[in-house]
């Protein structure tokens, strides 16, 4: 499996290394390291960032999209997409109590 560092991977993703640096303590995207302490990622880590990428304009925290990822990566999308609308709907929810009264869209 091909490793790439922070900078290789920001470069095949198109996401800058400091969110990627954010998203490894966060939670939803895992790093390995060198001995020396570099940060190195394998090839599913592009298409994981993809979905963080994706799922992160929906909205949700970065807690909750490590969770999804969690279901995700055991290959379970039923389990990810039965988790994610209550997740959505919740997100909606809060944002329509946010909304003053009369204020249409």
């Amino acid at each position: 499996m091909s490793r790439m560092r922070i900078s290789q991977l920001a470069e095949r993703s198109g996401v800058p290394a400091t969110p990627l640096r954010f998203y490894e303590g966060a939670g939803p995207l895992p790093a390995d390291r060198t001995p020396s302490g570099h940060r190195i990622h394998g090839e599913e880590a592009v298409e994981r960032l993809a979905c963080i990428e994706a799922v992160k304009h929906l909205g949700l925290p970065l807690e909750e999209i490590a969770e999804l990822l969690g279901a995700w990566e055991v290959g379970a999308c039923a389990d990810v997409r039965a988790d994610l609308r209550p997740r959505i709907v919740a997100r909606l929810d809060a944002i329509e109590r946010r909304i003053p009264f009369g204020v249409t869209p």
